[in-house]
């Protein structure tokens, strides 16, 4: 009759040892990614926390030049017939440091018509850089043809 009160005892404390040995182990689990905007919040935190303030000031500047720019990205694509949402989505596409590093499809010598099959091609596919970078590069043409179309003499210049 002892082995069955040992065992008993026995099947009795093992869970209670069992509770106790994993209560002193960690169980905080990760807590998953909700949405890539938390995720990309939490990038950004951890890099302002390992900068001095001054680079910490120039990062969140140039975080909120990112945003003017993509605003201004977005009014663009809208008045251009594109729904906000569709104009908010593709704007917050860009990303300059990847644009910068990307191959830039030449526009010399296209006609408004061919730039903007080039942009609706862009958008089809759904690469969003592309298209933002070729409404870029199409704005700043236009206003280097602009600059060319209208020379400024040197008494107006300022010189």
């Amino acid at each position: 009759m002892k082995p069955v009160v040992l065992i008993i005892a026995l099947a009795l404390a093992a869970p209670a040892a069992f509770a106790q040995q994993h209560s002193q182990q960690p169980t905080q689990q990760p807590r998953p990614v909700q949405s890539f905007e938390d995720l990309r919040a939490r990038e950004g935190q951890s890099r302002i926390k390992s900068m001095t303030r001054a680079q910490q000031q120039g990062y969140l500047d140039a975080m909120a030049d990112l945003e003017k720019l993509r605003g201004k990205l977005a009014d663009a694509w809208k008045g251009m017939g594109m729904s906000p949402e569709g104009a908010k989505l593709v704007a917050d596409a860009y990303d300059p440091d990847l644009a910068a590093r990307s191959h830039h499809t030449s526009l010399r010598g296209r006609s408004d018509q061919e730039i903007a099959q080039l942009i609706q091609d862009a958008l089809r596919e759904k690469k969003y850089l592309k298209a933002n970078q070729l409404l870029i590069d199409y704005q700043r043409q236009k206003l280097a043809l602009n600059e060319v179309a209208t020379p400024q003499t040197l008494g107006n210049s300022g010189l």
